[in-house]
C-alpha cells in the first residue's frame, strides 16, 4: 500500500487531523522540524515507556496505591458483575475513596476491555497507550509541543493514570473525541476548543454510543451521578480563583480556537491537581512559547510543593498558584496573537447551519 493511500485511509477514520492545532514552527532550533512517521513512532514509544515507568514507581513506593484509572476499572468490573458501583465506591466502602464516585456511567463502557487485566496492569496499559497517542498526535506537523512532557502536568497525569493524557490527545487525533464525555471537566474543552469538525462529530457519536450502552448496563446511573455531583465541594473553576477572572480577557481573541479552549478550561469545575492543566500545552505555537509555559508552570508546581505541606488543602493556595503560573501565562500567549485564525469547529458549523437561515429570514422581512 503506497503512502498516499495509507494517509487517505487514516484521514477517513480520524487517526490524523486536518485541523491539527500543532503547526510547523519555522524557528525550531534543531533540524528542519519535519517529523517523519518513523521518528514519531520512536519518540511516542519512548515517552509512553517513561510515563509507564513513572506510574510503576508510584506503585512501588506507595503501599496500597490506587490510580485514578483504578476507580473506573473497578466500576466497570462492578457493572459487569451486576452491581451498582456508586454504592461500592467512596469513604468506608468496598473501594475506599475520599469522595463518592463522581465519574458518569459513560466512563465505565470504554474501560470494559481493560477489566480482563489486573488493576495495576490495566492502569499501566492505559497510561502507556494514552501517552503514546498524545506524543504521536502532537508531533504530526512539528516537534515544538514536546516540552509538555517535562512538566508537572504530564508527570502527575502519568503518576495518577489520569484521563487528561488521552483527552489532550483528542485535540490532535479526531477519533479520540469519542471519549469526550468520559470525564466532562477534561472532555468538554475538547469539543469547545477543537478546530476539527471530525473531533466534534466523534464526540457526539461517542457520547450517544457510550450513553446507550451505559444505560443498558446500569439504567439508574444518571440520577445517582447527578445527585452525587452536588457533594463535590472540593471542585471549583479556575476562573473563580484569585486572579482567575483575568483569564476572561482571552475572549478578545474569540476568532481563535485556542481562546475557546482556554475559556472552557478555566470555566469547568475541577480538582486542583496539575494534571488538569495538561491541555494548556496544546496552545503554544512555537517552541519558545512551549518552553516558557513549561518552565513557568513547573516553577509554580515546585513552589507549591515547598509551601503546601502534607495533608493541607489544595483548594485555596494551589488553585491560585495554578492560575498564576498556568492559566494566566497561557492567556498571555493567546493575547499576543491577532484576533483572526482558525476558529473552533462548532463556530464553523453554527455559521454553516444558522447563517443561511438568518439570511433567508432577513430577505423575507425585507
Amino acid at each position: 500500500m503506497d503512502s498516499e493511500k495509507r494517509q487517505r485511509i487514516l484521514n477517513a477514520i480520524g487517526i490524523t487531523a486536518t485541523g491539527n492545532p500543532a503547526t510547523p514552527d519555522p524557528a525550531f532550533p534543531w533540524g528542519a522540524n519535519k517529523p517523519t512517521i518513523k521518528l514519531r513512532l520512536v519518540v511516542a514509544i519512548l515517552l509512553a515507556l517513561l510515563a509507564a515507568a513513572i506510574l510503576l514507581r508510584e506503585y512501588r513506593d506507595t503501599p496500597g496505591f490506587k490510580s485514578d484509572f483504578a476507580i473506573v476499572w473497578f466500576a466497570a468490573k462492578s457493572v459487569l458483575a451486576g452491581s451498582d458501583p456508586y454504592q461500592l465506591v467512596g469513604p468506608g466502602k468496598t473501594f475506599e475513596l475520599g469522595t463518592p464516585l463522581l465519574y458518569p456511567g459513560i466512563a465505565f463502557v470504554p474501560v470494559i476491555p481493560f477489566t480482563f487485566f489486573s488493576e495495576k496492569t490495566a492502569s499501566l496499559a492505559f497510561v502507556f497507550l494514552s501517552t503514546f497517542l498524545l506524543a504521536y498526535g502532537i508531533t504530526r506537523k512539528s516537534w515544538h509541543l514536546l516540552p509538555m512532557f517535562v512538566t508537572e502536568a504530564f508527570a502527575s497525569s502519568a503518576r495518577l493514570a489520569q484521563w487528561s493524557l488521552i483527552l489532550t490527545a483528542a485535540l490532535f487525533i479526531p477519533a479520540l473525541g469519542a471519549l469526550t464525555f468520559v470525564k466532562p471537566q477534561n472532555g468538554v474543552p475538547v469539543v469547545v476548543g477543537s478546530p476539527s469538525q471530525r473531533t466534534f462529530w466523534a464526540a457526539i457519536a461517542g457520547g450517544i454510543f457510550f450513553t446507550a450502552i451505559s444505560l443498558i448496563l446500569l439504567p439508574s446511573w444518571p440520577a445517582t451521578w447527578w445527585r452525587l455531583l452536588g457533594t463535590a465541594h472540593h471542585m471549583g473553576a479556575p476562573v473563580a480563583r484569585l486572579g482567575g477572572v483575568f483569564t476572561l480577557l482571552v475572549l478578545l481573541r474569540w476568532r481563535r480556537w485556542e481562546a475557546w479552549l482556554l475559556l472552557a478550561l478555566v470555566c469547568m469545575p475541577q480538582t486542583w491537581g496539575w494534571y488538569n492543566a495538561l491541555m494548556l500545552f496544546a496552545i503554544p505555537a512555537t517552541w519558545r512559547e512551549a518552553c516558557v509555559l513549561a518552565l513557568v508552570s513547573s516553577l509554580g508546581a515546585i513552589l507549591g510543593g515547598f509551601l503546601i505541606g502534607p495533608g493541607q488543602s489544595l483548594e485555596g493556595f494551589q488553585g491560585a498558584l495554578m492560575v498564576a503560573t498556568g492559566y494566566l501565562p497561557a492567556m498571555l500567549i493567546v493575547l499576543r496573537r491577532p484576533n483572526e485564525g482558525t476558529p473552533p469547529a462548532w463556530i464553523g458549523l453554527l455559521q454553516r447551519f444558522v447563517g443561511p437561515r438568518l439570511l433567508r429570514e432577513n430577505r423575507r422581512a425585507g
